[in-house]
């Protein structure tokens, strides 16, 4: 079998467009965000002791289910199960979606409800395998512990970086409060120092406290490509000015063979689309927080992000020149 490759970044970064391009590659087997905890109850039996966004770095020990997950991703097994199935079949409300943050972002008082416990309680590794010999996984969870996935497991590594307004925007539309990363004592422990992200003074409203778990999430994905320069990285927003010949390069650069049903994706997504449908008019995207953003929110999010200390806050000033 070929090295795995795995298409990382965060949460509405454009990894899904870019990861199912690629996926039409030919002997592709594809494996979607096998560490997302919906509906997945594996990967929230494993992700239980680390949170939704796990910190780990090369060297740590990982829980033994966590590792097994990955090894089962990167094997080409799909997480698919019965669980599963009665997961996607709950109320997708805000009762299942607190009972959800509940479990893995409150980290003074983590609770399982008695539903997500007995889903815990069934869930196995996944046993579905595709055929392809060249697997493709896609996650979104692990940009703090993306290092220790690459160091375990040395798939080839592609990080999929996005406008971080872009990013914030896209998570205001879906009405996203983040994962209250701010107060996580791993966080706080691993990154503050390191990046001098700043605190956030009481009562920070939520538009600034996904400010800062974006601006978590972009700096970790650029220092992990600082310090590992065999890593390759594509830019979201480069992809779609032009996204036949990006892609076409992209799929050269990770040794891919492009393909026409390659060429039917990128044009059938390029459609008006919200929410969750991964269709966008691509020329549209890179400018979009313009439209999407309000000056007020905007100073919001700048108050945020101007005070990390990394060297991509610097391009991003630019927006607001």
């Amino acid at each position: 079998m070929a090295t795995p490759l795995l298409v990382a970044g965060a949460p509405r970064m454009g990894t899904t467009w870019v990861a199912q391009a690629l996926s039409q590659a030919e002997g592709v087997t594809y494996v979607n965000e096998p560490d997302n905890e919906w509906p997945n109850p594996f990967a929230l039996k494993a992700k239980l002791p680390l949170g939704q966004y796990p910190v780990l770095a090369e060297g740590d020990t990982g829980p033994r289910d966590y590792e097994r997950l990955w090894d089962r991703a990167f094997a080409g097994y799909q997480p698919r199960s019965v669980a599963g199935a009665a997961m996607r079949r709950m109320d997708r409300g805000k009762g299942t979606m607190l009972a959800l943050w509940r479990a893995l972002c409150d980290h003074a008082n983590p609770h399982l409800s008695p539903w997500l416990r007995l889903m815990t309680w069934v869930a196995r590794p996944p046993s579905s395998r595709g055929s392809g010999g060249q697997v493709i996984v896609k996650a979104v969870h692990a940009p703090l512990a993306l290092e220790w996935v690459a160091s375990r497991f040395r798939p080839k590594v592609l990080v999929v970086l996005r406008n971080p307004l872009n990013v914030i925007a896209s998570w205001t539309d879906l009405g996203w409060g983040g994962c209250a990363l701010e107060t996580s004592p791993k966080v706080k422990e691993r990154f503050p120092d390191r990046w001098r992200l700043p605190e956030l003074e009481a009562p920070a409203s939520q538009l600034m406290r996904v400010a800062w778990e974006i601006g978590l999430f972009t700096t970790a994905l650029h220092a992990g490509l600082e310090r590992h320069p065999e890593w390759l990285s594509v830019s979201h927003d480069a992809l779609c000015i032009d996204p036949a010949e990006g892609f076409r390069r992209l799929f050269n650069d990770l040794g891919l063979t492009w393909t026409d049903a390659a060429a039917s994706y990128l044009e059938e997504s390029n459609k008006p689309g919200t929410g969750y449908r991964p269709f966008r008019i691509a020329a549209d995207q890179p400018e979009s927080w313009r439209r999407r953003l309000t000056g007020d929110q905007l100073r919001e999010v700048w108050s945020v992000l101007s005070r990390i200390e990394a060297p991509w806050v610097e391009r991003v000033a630019g927006d607001f020149r």
